[in-house]
């Protein structure tokens, strides 16, 4: 009774079907989801990573599928694609899932990535800020105590390994592009990056960096359209390869400008958005990423007080919202307005948040509000701003 066991649920009815929900609000949940195809959702809790659906759906449902693991804590939680789900579990194991049907495809031992559940009521930070687990394309990555490893998403095969810096005091942030694994060695002030196909090593990027940002990327720090650095000399930007592409990164000084962000498809990224302020934004201008001549500009409307600009992973729109709660979506060509909705739910009384996790998929937006001013070691029931803290909408 008492001996560690896994319990695979797998789904008795087919996925439902794709959902594009009209913009603005649509239900509150208790944990934070990953959407994949714009069908199911996967949640975490401590031990079981788990699905449900539709995607548009108000409030949690029962489960379409399920793995629940004992006594192993669920650390972190990804997709590749549509393809497969794949969790890192606290006893070093690796499990993929396919979202259709629930049904482990692969499982391998892995370096343990963490000690215990971190992701709290929500589950948002094991779903959008997995700790040392990583996706690119169809390679999901980690980084263990000694080294980073690839795996091919869809069998668990390892497709390479390289050591990290040996002091692990030396070790800074780590993230993906579409085509590249980066990682920042503090103590040589270097941007180690390596092939995800190959795991070759290749040359590594700017010189005397002393701070790493990633920039617009789709969960977490994976699938990442650029990055900015601090260097002796000062503050550089590049763009990084899209998937399509077999270039190697773009200097961008547009993009060095704190709070740019970049947007476009993932083949190809088109252009850089800046702002004064990402908390009050003013305007938002779109430059081209290596002159920085403006494309086009947009900016509040008369009576509207500053909105925040969004850190999601959306490339076609940008995503603002306002003090009153007011979801602004922005076509990321044109500039043009694609739609201004109430993010408050008719069925909850409106109350003051701030935001935590934020995550975007397709149309979709999750946004975990939390208490304003409230310290991060609260407990739950004070550090969330509400029962079912987690905002599900629609841009």
């Amino acid at each position: 009774m008492f001996r560690p066991t896994d319990v695979v649920t797998t789904a008795t009815h087919p996925m439902p079907a794709p959902v594009i929900p009209a913009p603005g609000a649509l239900g509150a949940l208790v944990s934070a989801p990953l959407i994949v195809g714009d069908q199911i959702r996967v949640h975490a809790a401590p031990r079981q990573v788990w699905a449900d659906g539709p995607a548009d759906t108000k409030y949690e449902t029962s489960a379409l599928w399920s793995l629940r693991r004992w006594p192993a804590d669920l650390l972190g939680v990804v997709a590749a694609g549509d393809q497969v789900v794949v969790s890192a579990w606290g006893d070093g194991m690796l499990v993929g899932t396919d979202p259709r049907t629930g049904r482990t495809t692969w499982s391998v031992r892995a370096d343990v990535l963490g000690e215990a559940y971190q992701g709290r009521r929500t589950g948002a930070a094991t779903v959008y800020d997995p700790p040392g687990l990583f996706t690119a394309g169809q390679t999901v990555l980690t980084t263990g105590d000694k080294t980073i490893t690839a795996y091919d998403a869809t069998t668990g095969a390892v497709r390479w390994r390289h050591d990290l810096p040996a002091d692990e005091h030396c070790r800074g942030i780590s993230f993906t592009a579409p085509t590249q694994f980066l990682t920042h060695d503090t103590c040589t002030d270097t941007l180690l990056r390596y092939s995800v196909d190959t795991g070759a090593p290749q040359t590594p990027l700017g010189t005397g960096v002393t701070a790493v940002e990633p920039v617009s990327c789709a969960v977490g720090n994976s699938d990442c359209l650029g990055v900015r650095a601090t260097a002796s000399d000062g503050p550089h930007a590049w763009l990084l390869p899209p998937a399509a592409s077999s270039g190697t990164e773009t200097p961008s000084a547009p993009l060095a400008a704190p709070g740019a962000i970049v947007t476009g498809p993932p083949q190809a990224a088109a252009a850089v958005v800046t702002t004064p302020d990402p908390a009050a934004v003013t305007e938002l201008v779109s430059r081209d990423p290596s002159t920085g001549e403006a494309r086009w500009t947009w900016r509040p409307q008369p009576g509207d007080r500053a909105p925040t600009l969004l850190p999601t992973g959306a490339r076609d729109r940008i995503l603002l919202v306002t003090p009153e709660h007011t979801l602004i979506a922005v076509n990321a060509e044109t500039g043009k307005e694609l739609s201004r909705s109430s993010l408050d739910l008719y069925y909850e009384d409106p109350f003051p948040y701030t935001l935590g996790h934020v995550y975007a998929s397709g149309h979709y937006l999750v946004l975990e509000r939390l208490t304003p001013d409230t310290a991060a070691d609260s407990p739950d029931t004070v550090y969330y701003a509400s029962p079912r803290p987690v905002l599900l909408a629609a841009s």
